[in-house]
């Protein structure tokens, strides 16, 4: 989710006068031809990428669990809606193509409607990643609970999915009020609140943060963290994959969402500030934004290898569709697919005085 872009763009006189009284606020005049430039380059080639791919790839987790799998687990709940998030963001990304090469040429309504749709998959998205990491905690470190509970697993991910989504929205309130399209240099759809309390618009931004981030990246460390020290008890050389699995997923999540939150972090710091940087400094950020930004966005992509296809039986899946769909043929099929790990491959862990195996990304 984007930010109104007040520390790049010069608005009108007209619109500053009726919106704010506040005039630390309102940057002096740069010349930003340089930031967007290099946006109107740089974004849509890596928009266009990450589009393709996620589509792919998102696309056919669907279609895999819709046709070969079902919902047989907490995680097919989890990784469903997921996909399905991360679809309805891609979805966005054409009029981000758009609006950065060209200016905003939708009108107000699609504005809104795609910055709310934006924000609702941005923060579902993270939610659902919390809520796998939550998941496999149960399942790995208190397994004897998680066997209880497994006639009602099912009944839990819906209503757990539900609730996402409903934070979700309410979190994407601010955008689903204040976007609009505004005259800058070229027309452009931005969240432009309509207050003067600085406060505000800093609280808005802590939340895409702290929801966007801190929360997911606390949860998964803190959960991913005792799931490595209850297999590392364990035995079997299955262990040694879902260690390496486990590493992939914290550093990736890391690489690709850090550098974006604390770009946001920077900039809820100025906002909070009523001192104007220089013009170098403001396009540098500016720049830093758009890198970072697109970054995050690769997340997409990521998700279903990530999250799907590291799993023999999911593998497997797909496998299967491209060969009802005759992209290849029953022998390519055979060589290809892979069998799920045997009880004798599985690792085996003490968990809360019981003995219990698990094959945790066989999936």
């Amino acid at each position: 989710m984007t930010t109104p872009e007040y520390d790049y763009y010069e608005l009108t006189s007209d619109y500053i006068s009726e919106h704010t009284s506040d005039y630390s606020d309102i940057p002096i005049k740069c010349e930003v031809e340089d930031p967007q430039s290099f946006a109107r380059v740089f974004q849509p080639c890596i928009l266009a990428v990450v589009f393709v791919l996620g589509m792919v790839g998102n696309i056919l987790v669907l279609i895999t669990y819709i046709v070969y799998r079902r919902l047989k687990s907490m995680t097919d709940v989890f990784l469903l809606n997921l996909a399905l998030a991360d679809l309805l963001l891609l979805l966005t990304l054409p009029f981000r193509s758009a609006d950065a090469i060209h200016g905003w040429v939708f009108g107000d309504w699609l504005c809104k409607a795609v910055r709310s749709l934006y924000s609702i998959n941005y923060y579902s998205g993270f939610l659902f990643l919390t809520c796998i990491s939550v998941d496999r905690y149960i399942a790995i470190v208190l397994a004897t609970v998680a066997h209880k509970l497994r006639s009602q697993t099912i009944f839990y991910s819906k209503v757990s999915s539900a609730l996402v989504w409903l934070v979700s929205v309410f979190m994407s309130v601010p955008e689903m009020v204040w976007s609009k399209v505004v005259k800058i240099d070229d027309l452009h759809c931005e969240m432009i609140l309509d207050v003067e309390d600085k406060l505000v618009k800093a609280a808005t931004q802590f939340a895409q943060v702290t929801v966007g981030f801190w929360l997911p990246f606390g949860v998964m460390l803190f959960c991913y963290s005792v799931i490595t020290r209850t297999l590392l008890k364990g035995r079997g050389f299955q262990k040694h994959k879902a260690l390496k699995v486990i590493g992939i997923l914290v550093l990736l999540f890391v690489l690709f969402q850090l550098p974006y939150s604390v770009v946001l972090f920077l900039k809820t710091t100025d906002w909070l500030g009523s001192k104007q940087m220089n013009c170098a400094i403001r396009g540098a950020k500016h720049v830093a934004e758009d890198v970072t930004r697109s970054l995050a966005f690769i997340r997409c992509c990521l998700n279903p290898l990530l999250y799907g296809f590291v799993g023999v039986k999911f593998r497997n899946d797909v496998l299967l569709l491209l060969r009802d769909l005759r992209c290849m043929s029953r022998t390519q099929y055979s060589c290809s697919a892979r069998s799920p790990p045997s009880s004798s491959n599985r690792f085996s862990f003490i968990s809360n005085g019981h003995t219990s195996s698990s094959s945790m990304f066989s999936l």
